[in-house]
């Protein structure tokens, strides 16, 4: 874990609400110089506090309406090789090793259901996985992309 003091925390908010934030205004809320603010961003990025800045792009305005949670049994000898498989697949966005039953958690978004369909055959077809289970997202009630600091 990094030290934060307040300043950075000041940075860190500010950015995740606009990363496109004039330093001059970090600095004036936080009470430090434009180059306090430079170089403190600077030291974020390097230690990897911040690990970049991108557009958040809204999924259904750009053809990937279904978003859907996929379960992920698998055998434990071959997890890791399926899993490196299953990672760099188009339309899986996120893979979480986890806890209980089933040994990762994906968050997919395709553009309807028979692209989905087709993605959880391809998922399990991959040389490893045993099983999958998946629940098909049908509102988005709270999606943070903020850490709170």
């Amino acid at each position: 874990m990094v030290s934060l003091d307040k300043v950075d925390k000041i940075i860190l908010n500010m950015l995740q609400e606009d990363a496109r934030k004039p330093f001059k205004e970090m600095a004036e809320r936080a009470g430090v110089s434009e180059a306090t603010i430079h170089v403190r961003v600077k030291r974020l990025r390097r230690e990897g506090v911040i690990k970049g800045f991108k557009a958040i792009v809204d999924p259904k305005l750009v053809g990937k309406a279904t978003t859907a949670f996929i379960l992920v049994k698998a055998d434990q000898r071959t997890f890791s090789k399926a899993m490196e498989k299953v990672k760099g697949m188009d339309d899986v966005y996120e893979v979480y090793d986890v806890t209980g039953s089933y040994y990762a958690i994906l968050k997919v978004r395709t553009k309807d259901t028979e692209e989905l369909a087709s993605l959880i055959d391809k998922i399990g077809s991959v040389e490893g996985v045993t099983a999958t289970e998946t629940a098909v997202v049908l509102r988005s009630i709270k999606e943070e992309l903020t850490i709170r600091l």
